[in-house]
């Protein structure tokens, strides 16, 4: 009788209750997603919570932000989880489990003073490894990539191009002398800059690297705005390390923004960065993405490829690693003149 309620109550239950309780990021065509990127990247898997648990850590996040920059004199707003997403990454470049993960406290230096201490070392030990962790397999997997990309190149001949760049720290991570530039949309710029400027009074050092940084603003849904804004950092303007001279080659990181456009702007965006590096004399493109392709919903490479094809760029299948999350599908595309 105990087996029959059961069964009776599961087939009661609404889809809803029964998808709250599944893994998160278990796709059909590919069950082990989570194990594969995890193992390839040597980092550690977030937890193997269900649904539920995942979208509780959001939403508690979500609604603690307004107390932790409460007197914030930058008073930056959270577009598209950009505040969020930066506190994780504070989580994650503060633990000492993996020193590939450790940004030596970039991500911390751009917080508020006092409430920033919440995910300081050694407290930030204490927060569960879901959705910092996640963030953490794409931030390792972006720094392998922009590493592999340049790693042949004169680097007064290449350029970073962060393209919905939010508040990430790449661009102080990477090897000196390489122009970095970053293109999102003008409020987040703004915000970015006051974040930047609390970053250089904490870090003198830093000063060059911040001022060097170019920008260039825009609606990347709007294929107009998109390009002008390409047009700005890849020939000079924006301030900063735009290009003085012409890019040979091209690395552009694109990392959970296709996700907030629609497919046709997506892979509109993708085409323009190619025309435009090439427009503006580069003879490379690579682009190392962690973000969710239009028009592959789960994880297959050739649903990829074909998307990217459109874009004239070649997804180098060797590097196609899906993970669980929005920005789920990770790899590198090139095109070459």
């Amino acid at each position: 009788m105990l087996a029959t309620v059961s069964a009776h109550s599961m087939v009661a239950q609404p889809a809803g209750w029964r998808r709250a309780w599944q893994r998160r990021g278990v796709y059909p065509d590919r069950p082990d997603t989570l194990d594969a990127a995890s193992a390839t990247l040597g980092i550690s898997a977030p937890w193997r919570a269900p649904r539920w648990v995942w979208a509780a850590a959001w939403r508690g996040g979500k609604r603690v932000l307004p107390f932790l920059h409460r007197w914030d004199e930058c008073a930056p707003a959270d577009t598209c989880v950009n505040l969020n997403v930066c506190w994780l990454k504070a989580i994650a470049g503060n633990r000492r489990g993996d020193a590939r993960l450790r940004d030596g406290g970039l991500a911390y230096d751009l917080l508020p003073p006092v409430t920033r201490r919440v995910v300081a070392w050694p407290l930030c030990c204490l927060f569960p490894p879901l959705h910092h962790q996640n963030v953490a397999l794409r931030t390792a997997y972006l720094d392998g990539a922009v590493t592999a990309a340049l790693a042949d190149d004169d680097l007064a001949r290449a350029m970073l191009v962060s393209v919905g760049a939010g508040f990430d720290v790449r661009a102080f991570r990477v090897a000196d002398g390489l122009r970095c530039a970053e293109i999102d949309l003008p409020d987040v710029v703004a915000q970015k800059r006051a974040l930047l400027a609390r970053l250089a009074r904490r870090r003198p050092a830093a000063r060059a690297r911040v001022d060097a940084l170019a920008f260039a603003t825009g609606n990347l849904s709007v294929r107009s705005e998109a390009v002008a804004a390409l047009r700005q950092v890849l020939r000079g303007g924006g301030g900063g390390g735009g290009a003085p001279t012409p890019p040979r080659h091209v690395v552009y990181v694109v990392e959970a923004l296709l996700i907030y456009l629609p497919p046709e702007s997506g892979e509109a965006l993708l085409r323009a960065c190619v025309d435009e590096a090439a427009a503006a004399g580069a003879s490379r493109v690579s682009l190392c993405f962690a973000d969710r392709l239009p028009g592959v919903e789960q994880t297959s490479a050739a649903d990829a490829a074909a998307t990217l094809a459109r874009a004239r760029l070649e997804l180098d299948e060797a590097s196609w690693l899906p993970k669980p999350g929005l920005a789920r599908h990770m790899g590198v595309a090139r095109w070459t003149r």
